[in-house]
């Protein structure tokens, strides 16, 4: 009875993760928390990214109305374009002045954003877990 047991575990386990990954497809909002943001510029070293957000530094990505909302931006990032494959998620967007792209990994949730215009870059990097975007 043991060995039944471990299989239905391990079975159980399997499908658990199957349904984990499947939060990182664009089919859930998703809040991410930022590990690291930089500034950078051709002619200086990158710099710490500073937030503007009054409250939890956090990233929130709402495909159903299809816009990312961070803390170093006042304005919502409107996501244009995006597409997944079996390793990420893949948004990209303009808005004003600002060519933008995330990717998420779809099995562990990493998050990169790059805000790039004319003068330079961010990068955003950060955790995201299924949640609401809010």
């Amino acid at each position: 009875m043991k060995p039944v047991r471990g299989v239905l575990l391990a079975v159980g386990l399997a499908f658990s993760a199957v349904a984990a990954a499947s939060d990182f497809d664009g089919s859930v909002p998703l809040t991410c928390t930022p590990t690291a943001g930089r500034d950078c510029k051709p002619t200086a070293a990158c710099t710490a990214l500073k937030s503007q957000a009054k409250g939890p530094v956090q990233v929130r990505i709402d495909f159903a109305n299809k816009a990312i909302k961070t803390p170093y931006r006042t304005a919502i990032l409107p996501i244009q374009n995006s597409a997944t494959n079996d390793e990420q998620l893949v948004m990209q967007g303009t808005d004003l002045k600002f060519a933008w792209s995330a990717i998420v990994n779809r099995k562990t949730g990493a998050i990169t954003i790059t805000v790039a215009d004319r003068i330079g870059a961010y990068v955003i990097f950060g955790q995201c877990t299924a949640g609401d975007a809010g």
